[in-house]
């Protein structure tokens, strides 16, 4: 009887570790990718950029203030995307990197 107890423990154990690495571990690197975007969109305010594209820089009305703008406001969101672009590359590849380290060190552990 105490055996099948002490499995049942060693069993919610495992599935309870697989859970922390998996679940929370995705929690936790999914907060901190949105805080890290959040931090961009302070500096580069993408959705912004992008919704005022056709509208003057500094209320500038003539050609130039609507050229310079325009201007200014596509570079702007070509520079801000290629950025969110390679931040989220980078979270993306963390979190499968994260996600190989157990079977990795299975695979590692059988083939010894």
């Amino acid at each position: 009887m105490w055996i099948l107890y002490i499995l049942k423990i060693i069993g919610l154990k495992i599935v309870l570790f697989f859970k922390h690495w998996y679940v929370d571990g995705f929690e936790f690197l999914y907060r901190y990718f949105m805080f890290v975007m959040r931090s961009l969109d302070r500096e580069w305010a993408l959705l912004s950029t992008i919704k005022y594209l056709f509208k003057p820089l500094y209320q500038d009305y003539s050609f130039a203030g609507y050229f310079i703008g325009i201007g200014f406001r596509l570079l702007r969101s070509f520079v801000g995307s290629i950025i969110y672009l390679i931040v989220t590359l980078v979270f993306v590849f963390m979190y499968l990197v994260w996600c190989g380290v157990i079977p990795l060190l299975i695979f590692k552990f059988l083939k010894s």
